[in-house]
């Protein structure tokens, strides 16, 4: 299209000199005013074209998959790309991954998925194709689907994310513990400075909260367990509880 583009912007300056060149002949005069309401659209410059909204890459911007944009519906209704939300997506990717490594915690940084693939049974010859899956990209798509908010820069800030992480690290002891407790409650990313008043059994228990929330009613004998230790065995009966489970 652009080819043919630049061709009839050729053809249509050289009719239009020729028309000029004919010291304004009846026939000039009568070709010309119309000529150039009847050109004008093909003399106009091709349209914009709009950036995906997965726009990274050679850009320089943060990337953010696709099917995520939904995700931040209440707070940007057209879907269209904001910086500032793919940042945060690109922070999470990074604090979900342990410190030095591309690694999400406990695994690799793809894995294969030969979901698309099919193998003939006579010939054994695969045909479609496989494909590599990111698994930072698909754990934080999961965290951010359970608490949208982490994504909307009104109430998230990747500075109090980051902080966030580093002090349930120095309570939990180590940064795999730390990554463990966000999996399950992403939302305790927000919470910042307010965890330095949090002790250990609080922060398991927090997640240990969400995971009953997610689990529904047939874990309600769980909770029932946990009110019956707190009751008897105080809060580190609670605690002790918690990280067996864990």
């Amino acid at each position: 299209l652009a080819g043919a583009g630049v061709g009839a912007r050729c053809l249509l300056s050289l009719c239009s000199s020729a028309l000029l060149n004919t010291h304004h002949s009846p026939v000039a005069n009568m070709l010309l005013p119309g000529s150039t309401l009847l050109l004008a659209p093909l003399l106009a410059p091709p349209p914009a074209r709009h950036a995906p909204p997965a726009m990274g890459g050679y850009t320089g911007l943060p990337r953010m998959p696709i099917k995520a944009w939904p995700l931040t519906r209440r707070w940007n209704p057209t879907l269209e790309y904001r910086e500032n939300i793919a940042t945060l997506w690109r922070d999470l990717e990074t604090l979900y991954a342990l410190e030095g490594s591309t690694s999400i915690a406990g695994g690799g940084v793809v894995r294969l998925d030969a979901s698309r693939s099919v193998k003939g049974d006579k010939t054994g010859l695969s045909r479609g194709l496989n494909r590599a899956v990111d698994l930072r990209a698909e754990l934080v798509y999961e965290m951010a689907r359970r608490e949208p908010s982490l994504l909307n820069p009104a109430v998230s800030n990747r500075f109090v994310f980051a902080e966030s992480k580093r002090l349930l690290a120095l309570k939990l002891g180590s940064e795999e513990e730390a990554i463990e407790v966000m999996r399950h409650d992403p939302s305790i990313l927000q919470a910042g400075d307010a965890i330095e008043g949090l002790g250990v059994a609080q922060i398991r228990g927090r997640a240990f909260a969400a995971r009953l929330r997610r689990a529904g009613p047939p874990v309600l004998a769980a909770a029932l367990l946990a009110a019956a230790a707190a009751a008897y065995l105080g809060p580190e009966g609670v605690a002790f509880m918690m990280i067996a489970d864990w």
